[in-house]
């Protein structure tokens, strides 16, 4: 008896250690050839005795092919094959890392599918984006007909007095947080994805105070303007009327503020407008034409003027302005200026208000080729140019003159004319010119260094 229970504990010793030996070579086996545990998945698929290479072809034949559904609730919403998004894997990072962690002491488990391992691995996968966005932005309108939208809550202002309604939250799917969810999901390898409200478009529900507050301190900041020296400030009742509120965001209503912008071009600017002027020989004159004078950019300053009023801070601001002549001094035309009169056929240059020079001129030829009336500007100055152009008989010329100043955009401007015997007077009448102010030859080196790039010229 004492004999058998020896013979049995032999047995029992002999199979432990041959166990011992399998369990030994196993785990040498596992730990020297690179390849993955069995019954080892990743992304859903088994990758039991494979290496990385042999792992990533399996995976990626998978991926490339397959039903992915979307679900809410236990119930399929929609499902697509990951063909129609071009799902790839892109790195075989995420399977390496995923091998050099394995446990190679667990293997028996593995071996008899006791223990899985890898499950949760999250590759490093790629999609087409545009094939995704499409997919998805087709999949959430066809799932949204048949949903809710949320309602935000309603701004409601009274005598500066703000209040916010409640809103109501929908069930519809926002396309975004969506496709955001998807991409998590893909590289996981899940075939499914149950959504919640995670999802849905985002609305406020419920009177938001902070948002009421802010409302408030952007209706009673002081929102001052300092237009061409004139400075005003923006009604509160003007800013409360253009004050909005929507899927939780406060904005103004472009329309409203540019229709303010272009009330105040309207009053303001000097672009277009007839311009008083006080002359040296005939008195106060008013003058109209010419490209010279300012005004608003009414879009850009829309844009520029609702950002720092939604701020909520104090601000004066000047307005964002296109042409010529913007001052803060509330001047048109300013105290630097050339004059040419018409009718007396005389041009006086004046420099910070005090007169630097004055001359007799020829201006164009009455009626036809008369120099232009209006406020212009010396936009361009040039030394030895040659003027060309056609006569009233369609002649052509090409005339050389030593200084050249023009002041419109139809080739009018000021220069020397050798070929004028004399200046002034009613010359003009039977000699005048194509619509250039003659100038005389001594004189006009004066006129070129007194007069300054941009320097308002007024013809009248």
């Amino acid at each position: 008896m004492r004999h058998k229970s020896r013979s049995n504990w032999r047995i029992v010793g002999i199979l432990a250690a041959i166990l011992l030996i399998i369990y030994g070579i196993g785990t040498f086996y596992f730990a020297t050839n690179n390849h993955f545990l069995p019954n080892t998945k990743v992304a859903g698929v088994n990758v039991g005795n494979k290496s990385v290479s042999q792992a990533s072809t399996a995976i990626t034949k998978q991926l490339a092919n397959r039903k992915f559904s979307i679900t809410q609730n236990g119930k399929t919403l929609t499902s697509f094959s990951t063909k129609q998004i071009g799902l790839k894997l892109q790195s075989t990072t995420a399977l390496k890392t995923t091998l050099q962690k394995q446990s190679v002491w667990s293997w028996p488990l593995h071996l008899i599918n006791v223990a899985s391992a890898a499950t949760t691995t999250a590759l490093t996968t790629t999609q087409s984006q545009k094939q995704l966005k499409k997919l998805v932005n087709q999949e959430v309108i066809k799932l949204n007909k048949n949903r809710t939208a949320g309602t935000s809550g309603k701004l409601q202002i009274n005598n500066g007095q703000v209040k916010l309604s409640k809103g109501t939250q929908g069930n519809q799917i926002d396309a975004n947080k969506l496709t955001a969810k998807l991409k998590k999901a893909l590289a996981s390898g899940a075939t499914t994805l149950a959504i919640t409200k995670s999802v849905y478009a985002s609305t406020v529900t419920g009177s938001d105070a902070q948002i009421a507050k802010k409302a408030e301190t952007i209706i009673n900041e002081k929102a001052t303007y300092n237009v061409g020296g004139y400075k005003f400030t923006i009604p509160k009742s003007e800013i409360a009327k253009w004050l909005t509120y929507q899927n939780g965001k406060l904005g103004l209503n472009s329309t409203l503020v540019r229709a303010y912008v272009s009330k105040v071009n309207t009053k303001y600017k000097t672009y277009g407008k007839t311009k008083t002027f006080k002359s040296t020989l005939r008195g106060t004159v008013s003058v109209s034409g010419g490209f010279y004078g300012w005004s608003l950019k009414v879009d850009d300053e829309t844009a520029a003027l609702s950002t720092e009023i939604l701020k909520g801070k104090d601000f004066t601001r000047q307005p964002i302005i296109q042409g010529t002549g913007y001052n803060t001094n509330k001047q048109v035309i300013g105290n630097t200026y050339v004059e040419v009169d018409k009718k007396n056929q005389k041009m006086f240059i004046y420099v910070n208000g005090k007169l630097k020079l004055k001359t007799n001129v020829v201006t164009g030829l009455p009626p036809k080729q008369t120099t232009t009336t209006g406020v212009w500007s010396v936009w361009a100055k040039k030394r030895n140019a040659t003027l060309r152009g056609s006569d009233l008989d369609g002649t052509k010329y090409a005339t050389k003159v030593s200084y050249w100043m023009p002041i419109d955009d139809t080739g009018i401007g000021i220069h020397d004319a050798s070929w004028q015997p004399t200046f002034g007077g009613t010359w003009y009448k039977t000699h005048g010119s194509n619509g250039c102010i003659n100038t005389p030859p001594s004189v006009m080196p004066k006129v070129y260094k007194l007069v300054a790039l941009g320097t308002p010229v007024i013809v009248f």
